[in-house]
């Protein structure tokens, strides 16, 4: 299997690409955004959605950056998330990928919160390696498929 990235943005403190054959976006951070600039990349790659809405897989990769600030993920759950269920209108998977020690971190800090009605459209996974992320979210549609399938 070839793989082929085209390259969809691309920032100081990010890398959005688009891997053909696996129908995923992969958004890589390189460093953590302030809230205006992580706004203006996803709304950019947002951009690129509208346009081939059926995307429906995602992995972001945090490795690099650590983790979001409550600002930002607030925004990401209450404004960006259901704007592109909107635009999709479909079942969505995220594969989120950590560090070791900021996964390990997040597993030993675990609170329950709050779920909220975008969690029953988005579908998210955590990982500490981007292939393993990469081949939930391409295992994970091709299962959809087949049980419907069978239905």
């Amino acid at each position: 299997l070839k793989i082929i990235y085209m390259v969809i943005l691309e920032t100081p403190y990010a890398v959005v690409t688009y891997r053909e054959p696996q129908k995923v976006l992969l958004l890589t951070w390189l460093q953590k955004p302030v809230l205006s600039d992580l706004k203006s990349l996803y709304m950019q790659t947002l951009a690129f959605v509208k346009e081939h809405p059926f995307i429906v897989k995602y992995c972001s990769d945090l490795t690099l950056m650590g983790s979001f600030s409550r600002e930002q993920e607030n925004w990401l759950m209450h404004e960006f998330y259901p704007e592109v269920h909107h635009i999709i209108n479909d079942n969505i998977f995220v594969a989120v990928v950590f560090s070791e020690s900021h996964f390990n971190a997040i597993v030993m800090n675990y609170q329950a919160t709050t779920m909220l009605p975008i969690h029953q459209i988005i579908n998210f996974n955590y990982f500490t390696a981007q292939d393993e992320a990469v081949d939930w979210l391409v295992s994970v549609k091709k299962g959809q498929d087949t049980a419907l399938l069978t239905d």
